[in-house]
Order: C-alpha cells, then sequence, then structure tokens
C-alpha cells in the first residue's frame, strides 16, 4: 500500500517538475519575442481593423501599400490603441509590426473612437493634429465589415 503511495507522490512530483520545465522554456521569454517577431509581409496578412475593445481612444486611417509582386496594391485600415497619447503612436506600433521591405505605410489621418460593447456602438468622430482629420465615412465602411451587427456612427459633436 505504501509503495502505491509512493508511485502517486512521486507521479505529482513529475507533473510539477514538467510544469515548471514548461514555464521556463517553453513560455520562457525568449520564445515569446520569437514568435512575436514575424513580420507582416503580405497585404493580405494585414488585418482590417485593430482597435481597443472598449473606450475613448485615438485612432488612425492608414493605406497600407505592397511593395511585392503586387506593386502598388493598397487597402485602408483602421488601428486604434487606448494606451496611446498620440496619433503617432499608433503609427508607430504599426510600424513595428510590418516588414518595411514588403509593406509601405501612408497616414491619411485620424480621430478619436468611442466603443460601448454594452450597447454595440461605435462613435467615429474628431480629428488628428498631426495627421489631419480622417476620411470618416471610409472608416465607418471598414469597421461595418467587422461589426456588422453594432451600430456605427459618425458624431461631430465631440472632440
Amino acid at each position: 500500500m505504501k509503495e502505491r503511495c509512493r508511485k502517486r507522490r512521486s507521479s505529482l512530483e513529475h507533473l510539477q517538475y514538467g510544469k515548471r520545465l514548461q514555464e521556463k522554456y517553453i513560455l520562457h521569454q525568449f520564445w515569446i519575442d520569437l514568435s512575436m517577431s514575424k513580420k507582416l509581409r503580405e497585404i493580405s496578412d494585414v488585418p482590417d481593423v485593430d482597435i481597443g475593445e472598449a473606450g475613448c481612444f485615438k485612432y488612425i486611417l492608414i493605406e497600407v501599400r505592397d511593395r511585392g509582386a503586387t506593386f502598388n496594391q493598397s487597402k485602408l485600415v483602421v488601428r486604434g490603441d487606448a494606451a496611446c497619447a498620440f496619433h503617432a503612436d499608433v503609427l508607430d506600433i504599426m510600424e513595428e509590426q510590418i516588414d518595411k521591405a514588403k509593406l509601405k505605410l501612408d497616414c491619411k489621418g485620424g480621430g478619436r473612437i468611442r466603443v460601448n460593447p454594452q450597447k454595440r456602438i461605435i462613435s467615429v468622430y474628431g480629428y488628428s493634429m498631426g495627421f489631419g482629420r480622417a476620411d470618416h465615412d471610409k472608416t465607418v465602411e471598414i469597421l461595418k465589415k467587422q461589426y456588422p451587427q453594432w451600430t456605427i456612427e459618425i458624431t461631430d459633436e465631440e472632440y
């Protein structure tokens, strides 16, 4: 009977040891950095929308151009991040995500987005001091593809 308990305890110890190894090597920061270092190389790989899930934040409308085989193919994308204090910060994040040898970014303007997930409403308004006012109609068109069941509106009452 004692022999059996030792094996169970030993098995539990092995599981804990395996978990420690997994945390140390598989989830190690080196492997996380390596997997995150994949750059977006194709225009089709660039998501149309990447904005915060809730709250009010600055956004920019970016034209992404392909420098590769389909030279000068482009598309508009919307980016917004609540952690960014300036519109240029949002652009900097996007520039870090792409392979500059394959893709080129051109900021078409900015503004603000307010996302209310409880009411399923997205409001687009305002402008960027550095990049100017984005074409909010195009922004709304892109957002509607990503959020078809949401109410998406342009409001010029707020800044």
